[in-house]
């Protein structure tokens, strides 16, 4: 084996600037353009295309004048909904990244969705995180797909190489081979797949490959040239080239030699192993007095830090030091007094004094008779792997505390859904012991989980890649936990591993169980109050206008002023009922524009509206047109028919003032509670939903005394 050149390059197959092309389909324009606006400002790289209409998006991508990388849906639109949309979609190109991002959410259309085939399933929620987790989904979904494709064309390119290609396991087994490699060989492909290399060389080359091209491998790369045995047992000279891939994996390739490198073969192999060897190489006597050294090579003294003159005629220990161990020095020495071949790590000291930890393998070589001839050492600097296993002892000592005592019950299983390992907590939740855990499939545990589906699943997440689902463990007595899933693939010790963090999320379902319960007390109370009692009022305003039309009596215009009360009052319940943020929808709104919006809708008679402010803000738009109808009509109802209502800046926010009378400081506490009205036909809801709107939005709202004496109203936005 003769090496010629050492490399460390390394580059990507995946391109990293790329522009990400997306087909958004969504039926709501102004969203539309929403989404487009926060993915594009997400990601630079991110090019958002919009249809409104699901068919003519089928249409876009049937044409191909754009490529997309990824396909982001609504779910409930008109003509044909999302996994509709999914469908159309995966029957010519299987493989595209296709996210479902629906308002309408429910378990049963998630279910729908991961059974379709949908890459990602996100439902709409309120504040603009929801556009930075779609972001992330889209940009995780597309790499992998990415990834996915290169992976196919790089592995086609391998196939037709005229080189032979061959990867090997960490142990030396071959686990993947070409036509060309096998060829090369004499063998057929099945013949050499779980094969270890030590079968294709002779005996006496074994050691070397050990000692010298692997070890120049894992720095890098190693070239040359290697004698192999063919299956009919005949040698044949090849050109060689081993690498290690980011995963252990060793990749070798082989080829023909031309005929001056084949000529270049004929030189000692061992001479210009050493010379050209990237790990430091000695020779010693050890017939000779103290077992001295008698040759030393460049790396050698790259390595410690000694001229080569300063190395020869002296013993190795010269290497040793206050922190060297007595016992790795002691089995040096057994193996060399035994004729032996040894190992050792042992902390070195270079000449300018500074520690390395070194890898020594000493072996003695023999004559053709049999005699010690020499000793030959291989040097190699291992700081980095003894302070990296130090590293990982501490953090694995960390992770296992974290493990063990976890809040959060943990399981580890394999692709097969087999559970490897399992912490405490999760035995104490469901009331097993570990051995009664570890062995069973996840779905044993796991009531929710398919096994066909979850092996799909598991086969397609990509590593390092947390993904987030719902699922409900079974207690060994046969009750339930419903719990949220955090899973994450790993490279665990080289095996392909699982850990599922599941957390009891019981007083969740209860608090949403609670939720919908008390929307559905709220919905009939809105029935009743919008229907069974407006009717009825709407008839006797009907009726008293009859009466009027009939007679003439004092009494009628009270009888008039009740019933506009009452109706009042409902129209006010109505609105109370329907301030919440269940339903908001967030979206940024010029105040100029919805101030005069609400001017207009309210009977506001010879007031007038001054607005100072061309501020944006974030919020519901139907609520926000609430709050300030409200703070209108408290002005007018408050400080009279000619009252001037002014809206202006804050540091933080905004205000509404009036010129009227102002509000006592005394009742500045409880103006705001339901039913607190001091004019004659007001309700005592306007301030009450002002308040309600702010609180929904996680905003802030003080009372204090405006320029000209009047009511001034300010409303904070802790988000500004």
């Amino acid at each position: 084996m003769s090496p010629n050149s050492l490399s460390a390059t390394h580059t990507s197959a995946i391109p990293s600037s790329n522009t990400i092309d997306i087909l958004h389909i969504e039926d709501d324009p102004r969203f539309a353009d929403l989404v487009a606006t926060f993915l594009e400002r997400e990601r630079e790289s991110f090019a958002v295309h919009t249809e409104t209409d699901p068919q003519n998006a089928l249409t876009t991508i049937r044409d191909g004048d754009i490529t997309f990388d990824c396909i982001v849906s609504d779910y409930d639109m008109p003509g044909l909904n999302g996994l509709e949309v999914l469908h159309h979609v995966r029957e010519e190109n299987p493989d595209l990244p296709f996210i479902l991002f629906t308002g309408k959410g429910s378990e049963e259309i998630a279910s729908e969705a991961i059974t379709a085939g949908v890459t990602e399933y996100l439902q709409k929620g309120g504040g603009t995180e929801q556009y930075q987790i779609l972001a992330n989904r889209i940009q995780n979904a597309v790499e992998h797909y990415w990834a996915k494709r290169y992976l196919d064309r790089g592995f086609e390119a391998i196939e037709t190489a005229h080189d032979g290609i061959a990867i090997l396991s960490q142990d030396g087994h071959i686990e993947y081979l070409n036509s060309a490699y096998a060829e090369l060989l004499g063998y057929e492909r099945d013949e050499l797949i779980g094969v270890h290399w030590e079968t294709l060389y002779q005996n006496e080359d074994v050691d070397e490959i050990y000692d010298v091209l692997l070890p120049a491998a894992r720095d890098g790369r190693w070239h040359g040239h290697t004698s192999f045995v063919r299956k009919d047992r005949t040698m044949i000279e090849l050109e060689h080239t081993l690498s290690y891939s980011d995963d252990g994996s060793l990749i070798c390739t082989l080829s023909k030699p031309t005929t001056d490198e084949a000529v270049q073969t004929e030189l000692s192999v061992r001479e210009r192993a050493m010379n050209e060897a990237s790990i430091g190489i000695i020779l010693t006597n050890p017939h000779a007095e103290d077992n001295p050294i008698i040759y030393a090579n460049d790396e050698f003294a790259d390595l410690t830090g000694y001229e080569k003159d300063e190395v020869l005629g002296r013993n190795c220990r010269f290497l040793q030091g206050k922190q060297t161990r007595k016992e790795s020095v002691a089995k040096l020495r057994e193996a060399v007094d035994n004729r032996e071949p040894v190992t050792v790590e042992l902390r070195n000291y270079r000449a300018d004094g500074t520690e390395f930890w070194n890898r020594v393998r000493i072996a003695p070589l023999f004559d053709d008779n049999g005699d010690i001839e020499y000793f030959v050492g291989f040097q190699d600097d291992v700081t980095k792997k003894k302070t990296h296993e130090e590293q990982l002892r501490s953090q694995t000592a960390r992770l296992e505390a974290l493990f063990e005592h976890s809040p959060d019950m943990i399981t580890i299983h394999d692709a097969n859904g087999i559970i490897r390992d399992v912490n405490q907590r999760l035995c104490t939740e469901l009331n097993y012991t570990e051995d009664e855990v570890i062995g069973k499939t996840v779905w044993e545990l796991d009531t929710a989980a398919d096994p066909d589906q979850a092996r799909s699943f598991w086969e397609d997440l990509p590593t390092n890649t947390p993904q987030r689902f719902e699922g409900e463990l079974e207690r060994k007595d046969g009750t339930t936990i419903p719990v949220e899933v955090h899973l994450i693939r790993i490279d665990l010790d080289g095996k392909d591993r699982f850990v599922a963090m599941d957390r009891d999320i019981t007083e969740q379902k209860k608090q949403k169980r609670e939720i919908i319960n008390q929307n559905e007390r709220l919905d009939r109370f809105t029935s009743i109050v919008s229907h069974d009692l407006r009717n009825p009022i709407q008839l006797a305003q009907g009726r008293l206008g009859l009466l009027q039309e009939e007679c003439d009596s004092k009494h009628i215009p009270d009888i008039e002023n009740a019933l506009d009360r009452m109706d009042a009052l409902i129209e006010e319940l109505l609105t109370l009922a329907q301030v919440g943020d269940d339903a908001m929808e967030i979206e940024e709104m010029a105040l100029d524009e919805i101030l005069h919006e609400c001017w207009s809708t309210v009977a506001t008679k010879d007031a007038t509206l001054a607005v100072e402010t061309d501020q944006m803000v974030a919020a519901d738009r139907d609520q926000l047109q609430q709050l300030f109808e409200n703070l209108f009509r408290n002005a007018i109802e408050h400080a009279g028919e000619n009252v001037t209502v002014t809206v202006g800046e804050t540091a933080n926010g905004f205000y509404v003032e009036d010129n009227g009378p102002g509000i006592p400081e005394s009742e500045h506490d409880e103006i705001f509670e339901a039913g607190y009205t001091t004019a004659e036909d007001g309700t005592g809801f306007g301030l009450n939903i002002v308040s309600r709107v702010v609180d929904a939005h996680d905003w802030t709202i003080t009372i204090t005394k405006g320029s000209e004496g009047g009511a001034r109203f300010e409303i904070h936005l802790l988000n500004v």
